[in-house]
């Protein structure tokens, strides 16, 4: 049998394999481990049946409605958007897959005091194993982003302006540092068109603010315009946290994952009383004052039905209902409870105390990621690729010396 025809006689078997259905506690594991194999395979058979450049692979994909589980992902995450839910996707898959996390290297979001620079990371110690995944805070800046992941699939979420502000101004601590709620700072504030602080790292039109627009040029229509036209050129596709289920199971396809893949626990949610009752008043005069988020917004929105459209109304209905299906297995095998700090310890402990995490049964150590704070699912991501990255230099350091023995040998073999 030749090599080519090996391959493929492996890439069926390993197809008929994935097709089993896992239990739930089982799947996550066994399936992603498959599907590492699976992708491998795939693509060594591309390569020997000369198929291997990126535009014949689409095509070919396109034409057998079979693809490949794509591993790289440029993620602009932005604030109170439901983006840490999102973010934890990203975190088991490239856990699970050993994918390496464009990781700053202490913190787990990059400085809102500059846009994002690829120096920040490129001399860090796991910058020799390859970036795959960029998922964490930072005042985007594509250029820069694009150097680290030049062929990756780029994406972010946004969220209705008002509701993603009212969410900043409660968990940032805004309404105890200007001494008013949400509906007396749109009456004093927000209806006298006060411009973003020069130096906010929270505050008005914090959508465009965190895909890296300046402040000083939110006010400028023309600039606005010019800004969604440059996003546009960037992201592959944006997800909307009003219709998230929908979001994530587009994404799914587009990564080419199963839903299992993209099943989750909401991450970063505030405590019901900790959300505010914005009457329709300030919710006018935020919307007036939000005008430029609300023009990227509405911009996407429409983008976001095409989405649909493309995908078709009545099938996306079907895997929304799967994918949630799946989320409610997910809680059903994993959460005892759903609580605050007060009750969660360890890996699982929140980064404020306004919010809710998740009591995990720890008899299902499979369960563990879905309930992880972000600051120690990024600390755990660190320590693994320290640990990568110090193989991978001794390995490189022990192939050293042996070409260096190897030489010394020649020499006194020749003298």
């Amino acid at each position: 049998m030749t090599a080519r025809g090996g391959l493929l006689l492996a890439l069926l078997v390993f197809s008929a394999v994935i097709s089993v259905k896992y239990s739930i506690d089982q799947s996550y594991i066994q399936v992603s481990q498959l599907n590492s194999q699976l992708s491998l395979l795939k693509a060594r058979y591309r390569q020997l049946a000369g198929l291997g450049s990126e535009a014949a692979t689409e095509e070919t994909e396109a034409a057998t409605g079979s693809c490949s589980p794509k591993t790289q992902v440029a993620f602009a995450k932005t604030h109170k958007t439901g983006s840490s839910t999102l973010q934890n996707i990203f975190f088991r898959y490239g856990d699970a897959h050993g994918l390496t996390f464009a990781i700053p290297e202490r913190s787990w979001m990059y400085s809102f005091k500059e846009p994002f620079n690829a120096s920040m990371i490129t001399g860090l110690p796991w910058a020799k194993l390859g970036f795959d995944l960029f998922v964490f805070h930072s005042v985007w800046n594509y250029p820069e982003v694009k150097k680290v992941l030049p062929s990756a699939l780029y994406i972010t979420l946004l969220r209705d302006p008002v509701n993603c502000y009212e969410s900043n101004y409660v968990y940032m601590g805004l309404q105890n540092a200007f001494r008013m709620d949400i509906n007396k700072y749109a009456q004093v504030k927000a209806a006298a068109n006060v411009p973003r602080r020069p130096t906010a790292i929270i505050g008005k039109n914090q959508l465009l603010w965190d895909l890296g627009m300046p402040h000083s040029d939110m006010e400028d229509e023309q600039k606005v315009t010019q800004k969604i036209s440059e996003l546009d050129s960037q992201f592959d596709f944006v997800l909307l946290a009003e219709h998230f289920d929908e979001s994530l199971v587009l994404l799914a396809r587009r990564l080419c994952w199963d839903l299992s893949e993209v099943r989750y626990l909401k991450q970063n949610a505030r405590k019901a009383d900790k959300v505010s009752n914005i009457t329709a008043e300030a919710r006018g005069q935020l919307t007036t004052w939000l005008t430029a988020d609300f023009r990227l917004y509405k911009h996407y929105q429409d983008k976001f039905q095409l989405e649909v459209e493309k995908y078709g109304k009545d099938q996306l209905d079907q895997d929304v209902a799967t994918l949630r299906q799946l989320n409610e297995e997910l809680t059903k095998d994993c959460v005892k409870e759903v609580a605050d700090n007060s009750k969660l310890t360890g890996e699982f402990r929140m980064a404020l105390d306004i919010v809710n995490g998740y009591v995990i049964d720890t008899t299902k150590p499979w369960c563990a990621p879905y309930a992880r704070s972000e600051p120690n699912f990024s600390v755990q991501v660190r320590n693994k690729q320290k640990t990568r990255a110090g193989r991978a230099r001794d390995k490189l350091l022990r192939g050293l010396d042996r070409d260096k023995l190897a030489e010394q040998r020649k020499v006194v073999q020749g003298g």
